[in-house]
């Protein structure tokens, strides 16, 4: 017997015809249970929250405790609403940033800054009717990246007011910001070309400077995709990587960077996973989800969709990039009620002569379908074949992964013919509604022939 290597982190690489290793809608985790030492677990579904917030889609979340009485605040089409109610009209077509402090929210889409304090939304009288590009909270203070500019302006604290002598800029390299966060009482300033550092002073005339000598010399690629994640901060760069924390530090591969690359769009946002703070980074047309835990990517798609369809996040909630639906992580194996693809392949390369593959067999957790009636009493998993590194594949052939409580069902697929150089490989898929784990794949087992 023998184990076809299964791939446990998303990968993908057109130069050099690479075979594509995809894991879609999984996430490994260590299991010190299983030989292999790792186990592929499906991701939780999505639930809808029955909190619509018009048409959509929903561009940017908000929501703390201390404001608005834990209110959901979000942006969604043109508007602001404060759950379900429609508060106001938002400018701008860009990347949406809300971030605030005990008093009120500032509010920008690219072009006019605004200020809610949980009743009424007002434009920001900002120095020469500038347009603001980025607003983050800090210290209890409002920050404003001005547009086109490498200008950044700060609020008093608690205030919503800003002072046309309020400001600084960020000077190490000649370029204008696009992006900044707040971490561990840190202003982060990226720029286009470089990413600069700036600690709170406390000072109340200049209030943020800079760290000499941590200037990280690279820039982020547009704004929106630089994201504060667990103590640091994760972004994709002006060169098409991604990058945690510094610039030395790239948990990218060269066939995402390359994707990243030929993408129009690109956000980075973090969110919650069975507890476990992951990355995604939002393309086009698809969603690649890094797990800082592990470093590896998983994507993360929405049946019938092409991308994933959340696109922002906060406090456990996602907004819908299809219309103003808010939606969660679930206890459950579908999407909003809908089918969820979990898949994965496997390989074994082979540099010499035939062999006979006479079966295949997938060590995976059988017999727990939750459904005692109906479509999915005896659910099913499908495999399929290629012999040549996946240019061709034949057809879907489905196994049972056993009726409630058959904890002794073998996955087998028997005579599975021959392979030869370069290879053989396998992909493997479940829509049914039931949870599904994967520690194994294994080839010509005993006593599994024909």
């Amino acid at each position: 017997m023998a184990s076809l290597q299964f791939g446990t982190s998303s990968y993908e690489r057109a130069r050099g015809d690479m075979p594509a290793l995809p894991v879609v809608n999984m996430i490994a985790e260590a299991a010190p249970t299983e030989q292999t030492g790792v186990a592929l677990q499906s991701r939780a579904g999505l639930v809808d929250q029955a909190i619509n917030m018009g048409a959509g889609p929903v561009r940017s979340l908000f929501r703390v405790d201390g404001f608005a009485s834990g209110s959901l605040i979000g942006v969604s089409g043109l508007s602001l609403y404060k759950d379900t109610t429609l508060v106001g009209a938002i400018n701008g077509s860009g990347p949406v940033s809300i971030a605030g402090h005990a008093a009120g929210l500032g509010i920008t889409a690219g072009a006019t800054p605004y200020y809610y304090d949980g009743t009424t939304l007002s434009a920001i009288s900002f120095p020469d009717d500038a347009d603001v590009t980025r607003i983050v909270a800090g210290a209890s203070r409002l920050i404003f990246l001005r547009k086109d500019t490498g200008q950044f302006y700060w609020t008093p604290v608690l205030g919503s007011t800003v002072d046309a002598l309020d400001f600084a800029t960020a000077e190490s390299t000649n370029d204008n910001l696009l992006d900044a966060a707040f971490v561990d009482d840190k202003l982060i300033l990226a720029g286009s070309r470089s990413i600069e550092i700036w600690p709170n002073t406390t000072d109340a005339d200049l209030p943020f400077q800079p760290l000499e000598g941590l200037t990280i010399e690279k820039g982020v690629k547009s704004t929106g995709s630089l994201t504060p994640l667990g103590e640091s901060f994760a972004f994709v760069t002006n060169e098409n990587r991604v990058c945690f924390g510094t610039e030395t530090n790239v948990v990218s591969n060269p066939g995402l960077d390359a994707r990243i690359a030929d993408s129009l769009s690109c956000a980075a946002f973090k969110f919650l996973h069975d507890g476990a703070e992951l990355l995604a980074v939002r393309l086009d047309n698809e969603t690649q989800v890094w797990n800082p835990a592990t470093g590896l990517w998983s994507e993360f798609a929405s049946y019938g969709e092409n991308n994933w369809l959340p696109r922002c996040y906060t406090d456990g909630v996602f907004g819908s990039a299809g219309d103003g639906s808010i939606l969660a992580f679930g206890s459950v194996s579908t999407d909003i009620d809908g089918p969820m693809e979990r898949r994965f392949r496997a390989a074994a390369a082979l540099n010499s002569g035939g062999r006979v593959i006479d079966n295949i067999r997938l060590r995976c957790n059988v017999g727990q379908t939750p459904y005692l009636t109906g479509d999915y009493t005896d659910p099913v998993v499908e495999m399929r074949l290629s012999r040549d590194a996946g240019k061709t594949w034949g057809i879907r052939i489905p196994r049972t992964l056993g009726a409630q409580g058959e904890y002794r069902t073998v996955v087998t697929w028997r005579g599975c013919g021959m392979a030869s150089q370069p290879g053989l490989m396998a992909e493997f898929r479940v829509t049914d509604p039931v949870d599904w784990r994967v520690s194994d794949v294994l080839y010509n087992e005993p006593y599994g022939g024909r």
